[in-house]
């Protein structure tokens, strides 16, 4: 799962497929979506949390549009821990201010595409956490 956070393979397939497969309590995998086409919603629960760094979550997410300001990852957690810290080691960017697309706060720096690129994507909220997740553009489903 923190491949499919970081932008490597097909993050969005990655959860759908397991959604497809069924939660499996003995891996530690509760997963379970919701809703059809453009609304659709996967969430996915970890008995045993990911981690980034020494941040961790509980949960990864995977829907076509994030409901939460400023941040437009397609697959994304809600990790507790210290977001600075993530943003030196996955050696992200704060995103240009003049971006009215911006994905989040701090951005993976990709090289200009024509096509719309996976974009890792961190976003500092409350309580000391942080969403961080892989997005496109601005946030829509991904390319196929």
């Amino acid at each position: 799962m923190t491949d499919a956070l970081l932008c490597k393979g097909d993050p969005a397939q990655a959860i759908f497929d397991l959604e497809s497969q069924g939660s499996n309590v003995a891996k530690g995998i509760a997963v379970h979506g919701f809703g059809d086409a453009l609304m659709k919603k996967t969430v996915m629960i970890l008995s045993t949390p990911l981690r980034v760094g020494s941040a961790t979550a509980d949960a990864v997410v995977a829907e076509p549009e994030a409901s939460h300001f400023d941040f437009g990852a397609f697959t994304y957690a809600r990790f507790t821990g210290d977001a600075q810290a993530v943003v030196a080691l996955l050696n992200l960017q704060p995103a240009k201010s003049k971006d009215s697309q911006k994905l989040g706060k701090f951005v993976s720096r990709q090289a200009p595409a024509a096509s719309c690129p996976r974009t890792v994507v961190l976003t500092p909220v409350e309580g000391g956490q942080f969403l961080l997740g892989c997005g496109w553009c601005n946030g829509g489903r991904a390319p196929r």
